[in-house]
């Protein structure tokens, strides 16, 4: 009996000590430095410096239509359409700071609430450590008064004892009782105690979701207020162009005024020459296609991805004719609804032919060679990362999107926001719908009846089978993202912030993280210690590596996907046995690694991910030369 009540307290203080260590793990990620040292008095100060400079632009364009009206009070058609367009754009930064200024207030509010909220943490977790030392002193003081009389060994009474306290030994023996007794408080000390844990998580949850929210308000405000500048700098450089004389002026505006019958020109122009093998290029356009030709195969299911994800709508089909009477030109391609900023990837192997990428009042695009016959040509990238010369990869990263008027890239006729994409197949403009995968679209009622018949055939012809897949039902990735990390996730790993410390300074997707640690899990063979994950713990020789530390283990992935071995791979299949026949590869398993992680993928991003996603979301960091702290494990990891 006594031995089994010295292992209930035991075990009491041990779930005791084990829970404050819990609350106290738990308080590393809810750490609020990052987001109450932005000051949003600054922010507003800069917004407001922006706004002020915005009048000192309108004054100008007074100035200037008086300088245009002249003598004879007459303005041209010419400056009069173009004005239109630059009011279009002022009015579209009004909008723009009015969004920031609800942006500085919300972070200013989560501020207050993560100050306040963390002074409760800090007061609870003061009064759980006095009680915990309380509970144990009340423990220790029940066991010593138990073991008085008892002889730990045998379980009976040592007569020793009972010699030594023979005095009172009536009141001695009458302890059991109040042992009994003193159980019965200590468990209700350790029921209140845990009840207090338990409001103390929620609590530090409570603040996590604050540091989230918060985060994501000052990416946002970073977002706008970049938005904002560029739209001043493209209106700054208008100004510019109409403060010379007439003749200068139209110059000017001729070589940065790109319309959209302007690119259709030049587009068309530049097939034709290639169709022809007439390359005007400042590199060695041959040797690039031999190295080109070597490379190996996509061996893909379709010829070309696409470039961009998620898909949710289609702003502008092939062959749109209004369109092409609002233009004057014919629409060769489809316009996709992109937020700003979104990962732009090359659709194949292929050589950069073309790249506008600057400054100056314009539209920024992209044109890649690849084999067989087909181009592919990106419009309105905010920014690209290649240059003409460079062989990308299918779901290389190629630049980003952008797309409101008088932002950079967009130039004057982008109306909204998306990423115009183009192919050509020997010279002739193809509808992508008819080469693309259309099961990627996220939600099929937004495409004409024909092309739902066609997402239909290329969601039943997959490789792999997950149409019966249950998607998350967030209707943000972030609430997906929690809510499958609810789900499958154990311990710090279902932890958002954890899983963002574990990708940070990498460039590779968290989702794929988080998914390619629940498929190794799921494989479940390989796992070394607790705090390992997956198959990331063999090493090329197939020798098992154990990771002491859940953080370790898990920035193991994002690590080993930019070593030596991987770093030129961009989508999934490249990374597997499934798709990657010959090259290094991650994970050795045919099928079950790629079936997992397209599974768990598709859930949280609320879409039927392609075997070819591109999972890097921007510049891989050791693209030029991989170091040895990047070269984690080597080419073969999972078995």
């Amino acid at each position: 009996m006594l031995l089994m009540k010295k292992r209930i307290w035991v075990i009491c203080i041990l779930l005791l000590m084990g829970s404050v260590n819990l609350c106290r793990a738990q308080e590393l990620d809810t750490s609020a430095a990052e987001a109450t040292n932005f000051d949003v008095q600054i922010a507003t100060n800069n917004m407001q410096d922006l706004k002020n400079n915005l009048d000192g632009v309108i004054q100008q364009l007074y100035t200037l239509d008086e300088k245009e009206r002249g003598t004879g009070n007459v303005i041209s058609d010419k400056y009069r359409a173009t004005r239109k367009e630059i009011v279009n754009v002022i009015q579209t930064i009004n909008q723009t700071t009015d969004t920031i200024s609800e942006q500085l207030q919300k972070i200013a509010t989560y501020k207050k609430l993560m100050i306040v909220t963390y002074k409760d943490i800090q007061a609870s977790r003061s009064g759980m450590v006095d009680t915990k030392q309380y509970i144990e002193d009340f423990s220790n003081f029940i066991y010593k008064l138990d073991n008085k009389l008892y002889n730990e060994d045998t379980n009976t009474i040592d007569e020793i004892k009972l010699l030594v306290n023979s005095d009172n030994i009536p009141r001695t023996l009458a302890n059991d009782t109040l042992v009994q007794s003193m159980i019965l408080q200590l468990n209700d000390l350790m029921s209140n105690f845990k009840e207090n844990e338990q409001v103390q998580l929620e609590t530090i949850k409570k603040l996590n979701e604050l540091k989230s929210r918060t985060k994501d308000a000052i990416e946002e405000y970073q977002n706008e207020i970049e938005k904002l500048q560029q739209k001043k700098n493209y209106l700054l450089q208008f100004m510019k162009l109409y403060q010379n004389d007439k003749t200068q002026r139209q110059l000017s505006i001729n070589n940065f005024f790109e319309s959209t019958k302007g690119v259709y020109d030049k587009t068309v122009e530049l097939i034709k020459d290639i169709k022809k093998w007439v390359y005007k290029t400042d590199f060695d356009m041959e040797k690039k296609l031999t190295l080109l030709n070597n490379l190996e195969n996509d061996n893909e299911a379709y010829p070309l991805a696409w470039p961009i994800y998620p898909i949710e709508n289609i702003q502008t089909y092939f062959g749109d004719m209004n369109f092409q009477k609002e233009y004057g030109v014919p629409h060769i391609g489809i316009q996709v609804q992109a937020t700003q900023g979104t990962p732009v990837y090359a659709a194949r192997n292929g050589i950069v032919y073309f790249v506008a990428d600057n400054d100056e009042i314009g539209i920024n695009r992209a044109m890649i060679v690849h084999t067989d016959g087909y181009v592919t040509i990106y419009q309105y990238l905010n920014k690209t990362v290649i240059k003409p010369g460079d062989i990308v990869r299918r779901g290389q990263l190629i630049g980003y999107s952008w797309w409101e008027p008088g932002t950079r890239g967009a130039g004057f006729i982008s109306k909204w926001a998306n990423l115009t994409f183009e192919i050509f197949k020997d010279g002739i403009a193809m509808d992508p719908f008819e080469i693309l995968d259309a099961s990627i679209v996220k939600n099929k009622e937004v495409l004409p009846d024909g092309y739902q018949i066609k997402y239909l055939r290329d969601k039943y012809v997959r490789a792999i089978d997950i149409t019966d897949l249950q998607l998350m039902t967030g209707a943000t990735l972030a609430k997906r993202e929690s809510q499958f990390l609810t789900r499958y996730g154990v311990g710090i790993y279902k932890q958002v912030a954890f899983r963002e410390d574990v990708v940070k300074d990498t460039n590779i997707d968290k989702d794929m993280v988080i998914c390619i640690a629940f498929a190794e899990s799921t494989l479940g063979k390989y796992l070394s210690t607790n705090a390992n994950i997956g198959n990331v713990g063999n090493n090329d020789r197939g020798d098992r590596v154990p990771f002491y530390s859940a953080y370790a283990g898990a920035r193991a992935i994002p690590l080993t996907l930019n070593n030596a071995f991987l770093w030129a791979y961009h989508t999934i299949n490249q990374l597997s046995r499934y798709g990657n026949k010959d090259g290094k590869i991650y994970a050795s398993s045919p099928i079950n690694w790629q079936t997992n992680v397209l599974k768990c993928l598709s859930q949280i991003k609320g879409y039927y991910i392609p075997e070819d996603f591109p999972f890097r979301t921007w510049p891989n960091p050791n693209i030029d030369n991989p170091t040895p702290e990047t070269i984690t494990y080597g080419e073969t990891l999972s078995q």
